[in-house]
C-alpha cells in the first residue's frame, strides 16, 4: 500500500509540472507588465525590483535567488543595469536561462541603444560600454520588446504559441492607438530643455524631442560635487529650463538645493511601473509622464 501512494504521489507531481505554468522573472516592472501583456493568464510573473528602487543597486536575497532557480524566462533590460547583481543571481538559475539560451532575454541586446561612450575610463563614473541602459522609456522600444518576449514565450511554451500570437497583436493594436495620442498631446513639449539627476530619462527625451541642458550628477553614479552644483545653478541662470526631473529613487539633497538657489521647478517623474501610485502598467506610466511634464 506504501509502494502504491508513495507511486500516485511521484505521477501527481509529475502531472503538476507538465502542466505548469512558464514562470517569468522580469529584473525591472516594465517587463513584468510587458510580459503579462503578452502571457497573460497563460503564465506567471514577478519582478526582482520595484519601481521605488535604483536598478543599478538592489540587495540579492534568498527569496529572490528562489524565484530565479524556478524561472523559466527572464527578461532584464541589459547594457549593465543589472550588472551588480544579475551575475549572482544566473549562478543560482536553471540551465535555461543561462546567457545564449530561449529563457535568457536581455532587451538592449536587441535595440538601437544610445549614449554609447567613446572611451571607457571608470574614472567617468559608472560608464555603460553598450550604451544607456533605460531603454524602456523609448515607447518605440516597447513594441520591439514586446515581440521578443512573444518568441521567447513561443519558444518555451509552444503549446500555447498562438495565443502569445494573438496576446502580442493586441497589444501592438492598443500601444500604436496610444503611441499617436501621446505624439500629438506631447506636441508642445518639443525643443524645451530640462535638467536631469542621472541620465535615466535619455529616451524619454529622444522621443518627446527635448534636450537635457546638464545633469546634476557630474559624473554617473558619483554624487554631485559642491562646485558642480554651483555650475548648474549657473547654467539655469543664463538658460532657465522647464524643470529638473528625477527619478523616485533618486537623492533629493542635490534636487532641493539647486532649486532653493534658482526656484526652477523639480518634477519626479514615475520612471517605472509603481513608480507612482497612479503608475500601474505601461500605458499609464507614459500617460502620467507626459502629464506631468506638460503641467
Amino acid at each position: 500500500m506504501k509502494i502504491i501512494t508513495a507511486l500516485a504521489f511521484i505521477f501527481a507531481l509529475t502531472i503538476n509540472s507538465a502542466n505548469a505554468k512558464p514562470f517569468v522573472l522580469a529584473c525591472e516592472p516594465e517587463w513584468q507588465s510587458l510580459a503579462s501583456e503578452i502571457g497573460g493568464s497563460l503564465i506567471k510573473v514577478d519582478s526582482a525590483t520595484h519601481g521605488q528602487q535604483n536598478p543599478h543597486f538592489i540587495r540579492v536575497k534568498p527569496s529572490l535567488m528562489s524565484k530565479m532557480r524556478r524561472a523559466d524566462l527572464i527578461v532584464c533590460s541589459g547594457a549593465d543595469l543589472e550588472v551588480g547583481w544579475l551575475p549572482l543571481l544566473l549562478r543560482n538559475g536553471g540551465k535555461g536561462v543561462q546567457a545564449g539560451q530561449p529563457g535568457h532575454l536581455l532587451i538592449s541586446d536587441y535595440v538601437t541603444n544610445i549614449e554609447i561612450p567613446d572611451v571607457l575610463d571608470r574614472s567617468l563614473g559608472d560608464i555603460h560600454p553598450q550604451g544607456n541602459p533605460h531603454v524602456h522609456l523609448d515607447p518605440q522600444i516597447i513594441l520591439q520588446a514586446a515581440a521578443l518576449i512573444e518568441s521567447r514565450l513561443s519558444l518555451i511554451d509552444p503549446d500555447n504559441a498562438a495565443s502569445y500570437k494573438n496576446n502580442l497583436t493586441s497589444f501592438n493594436s492598443r500601444w500604436n492607438a496610444a503611441l499617436g495620442n501621446w505624439i500629438i498631446a506631447a506636441e508642445p513639449l518639443k525643443g524645451k530643455s530640462v535638467i536631469t539627476y542621472h541620465k535615466s530619462f535619455s529616451y524619454l527625451l529622444k522621443f518627446l524631442g527635448m534636450n537635457t541642458s546638464t545633469s546634476l550628477e557630474e559624473r554617473p553614479g558619483i554624487p554631485p560635487s559642491a562646485r558642480h552644483l554651483a555650475t548648474v545653478v549657473a547654467i539655469i541662470e543664463k538658460t532657465p529650463p522647464l524643470a529638473v526631473i528625477t527619478a523616485p529613487y533618486d537623492p533629493d539633497g542635490p534636487n532641493k538645493w539647486v532649486a532653493e538657489k534658482t526656484d526652477v521647478r523639480v518634477i519626479t517623474l514615475p520612471y517605472t511601473i509603481g513608480g507612482s501610485s497612479e503608475v500601474t502598467d505601461l500605458f499609464t506610466l507614459y500617460d502620467q509622464t507626459i502629464q506631468l511634464l506638460l503641467n
